[in-house]
């Protein structure tokens, strides 16, 4: 009984739900439902109105649509935005709420009620 709480001691974290910055923080691969450190992001420069859609780890220079001015500039990882650029990160399909549609769904095909019909 003894040993029972100290070992529910060692394990104060649950493993099943883990809190969202712990997932963030561990190796794309080894999260609890894998999914991605990169995404796309649009991005314009002040005084310039065309949005360019750029990936956040692109290995080249990326340039402005409207003015051709440099927008970033590649890293070893993520892509260097040039200062004074804007950026606003593209919604993606969220792993997590993907697992959440998974579940509504499975609870509404489970609710439903089977009808014999006359053939």
């Amino acid at each position: 009984c003894n040993k029972d709480f100290q070992l529910r001691l060692l394990i104060s974290r649950d493993l099943l739900h883990p809190s969202l910055e712990e997932e963030k923080k561990k190796h794309r691969k080894k999260r609890l439902v894998q999914s991605p450190n990169s995404y796309f992001m649009d991005v314009t420069r002040p005084g310039c109105y065309k949005i360019t859609t750029v990936y956040s780890h692109a290995q080249a220079v990326v340039l402005c649509v409207g003015c051709s001015t440099v927008l970033c500039q590649p890293t070893g990882g993520k892509a260097r935005l040039t200062e004074g650029c804007s950026f606003r990160r593209k919604q993606h399909r969220d792993p997590h709420n993907f697992l959440n549609l998974c579940s509504i769904t499975e609870s509404l095909i489970s609710s439903v009620i089977p009808v014999n019909l006359p053939r």
